[in-house]
């Protein structure tokens, strides 16, 4: 009997030192500032709070994604409209131009033409020799299908609705009279309307060779073709 008390007693104080072993080391740690310990209650609930922060990071993400999404959307959009005002611009200057609000400087042709200085034949018609207002008309016609970008008459701008009418040895161009002689200015390309008044099937080479109807073609690099008199 008294050996097994004595074995029973000394489980007991190794037991007892076990857990105060255990005690004193819990007690030791929890003098490092640097350690903190937490109940099994108190390390779930931090769990959750870093879950919920993981998902409020992924959406800041997602934000900042369509944030920079939208910014691409916004330079591209910004890069459109600018070239769209440039655009807008341009047209708008094409506009003036055909319009004939605004100055027009540029290359292109002076072509003169007055009567014919020939002698009448017998049974000539006289008409023949004068310079008529279809004559001016279809050479401006042909300027425009040459492309020509501004065209005047003796100083007066030439626009879609201009009207050019015969007054006896005179020609009226919109509302105003006109002698001889009659000076066509054509902004274009130079090489295009040479080749629209200079070529044998041309209407002026057919009033030179036919009717010996004075017309003189000159190049200019800087023609200057004023703007319509009501822009003025």
């Amino acid at each position: 009997m008294n050996k097994g008390k004595k074995y029973i007693n000394h489980k007991m104080l190794i037991l007892c030192a076990f857990i105060v072993g255990i005690f004193i080391a819990i007690y030791i740690k929890s003098l490092d500032p640097n350690k903190v310990y937490i109940t099994l209650e108190e390390k779930k609930h931090l769990e959750n709070e870093i879950d919920i922060e993981n998902k409020q990071i992924e959406k800041l993400r997602k934000i900042k994604s369509e944030y920079q999404k939208d910014l691409e959307v916004y330079n591209r959009k910004f890069s459109t409209e600018k070239s769209v005002r440039e655009l807008m611009e341009n047209e708008l200057s094409y506009l003036k131009c055909i319009i004939g609000e605004s100055k027009v400087k540029g290359e292109g042709i002076i072509i003169t033409i007055k009567d014919s200085e020939n002698e009448l034949k017998e049974n000539q018609n006289p008409n023949e020799l004068i310079v008529h207002d279809i004559d001016i008309l279809r050479i401006v016609n042909d300027l425009k299908k040459a492309g020509a970008t501004a065209i005047s008459i003796n100083e007066e701008r030439i626009l879609t609705l201009s009207k050019i009418k015969c007054s006896g040895a005179t020609i009226k161009v919109n509302d105003t009279t006109y002698g001889q002689p009659f000076i066509i200015k054509a902004i274009g390309n130079l090489e295009t309307l040479k080749a629209s008044v200079l070529s044998p099937e041309s209407y002026t080479s057919i009033l030179q060779k036919i009717y010996g109807i004075y017309i003189k073609i000159d190049e200019e690099n800087d023609i200057i073709i004023n703007s319509f008199k009501k822009y003025k």
